[in-house]
């Protein structure tokens, strides 16, 4: 099979162009408003929910190893947590072996709202991939992580989640 040598096309406003760069870039901004605005009837943004995703998933882990674990400065954590539990969403405990050291768990009402979190979320999905099949969608994000191999070493911690 001939390989195409790579060329940028003529700017068209009715098209996008045939450019991964253009479409991951114009898919991702839209991607994350729309999540965004359908995460916002409860009260909390992307960020929260990944850090609710993350502290449900590792209950009582400290809130240092969990910042290291995600890349977010300690400042920024400390503001995270500090919204969310002012929000009743999380809560902060000391730990018994060492009073210096804050473990974080989320409330009964912070399980709730994470629960409706990731019902929106797989909804969201849903809705993001209408225009593909399933076997399509397997495909995609077999690709989307080759790519994001080689792009980042994140894994599965959003690049603006330490902003």
């Amino acid at each position: 099979m001939e390989e195409k040598e790579l060329r940028i096309e003529e700017p068209a406003a009715e098209r996008a162009p045939r450019s991964v760069g253009f479409l991951i870039s114009q898919l991702g901004f839209f991607s994350s408003r729309r999540f965004t605005e359908a995460l916002d009837p409860l009260g909390i943004g992307p960020r929260d929910f990944l850090l609710m995703r993350f502290v449900d998933a590792s209950d009582g882990q400290s809130q240092q190893a969990l910042a290291e674990r995600l890349g977010i400065p300690p400042s920024r954590m400390v503001a995270l947590v500090d919204h969310l539990e002012e929000m009743g969403l999380m809560e902060r405990q000391p730990d018994p072996e060492d009073r210096r050291v804050r473990r974080l768990f989320l409330t009964r009402r912070g399980r709730s709202v994470l629960e409706k979190a990731g019902k929106i979320a797989i909804d969201y999905e849903t809705q993001l991939c209408a225009g593909i099949n399933r076997k399509e969608r397997e495909q995609l994000i077999d690709l989307l992580q080759r790519l994001q191999v080689t792009q980042t070493d994140l894994g599965g911690v959003h690049p603006g989640m330490g902003e």
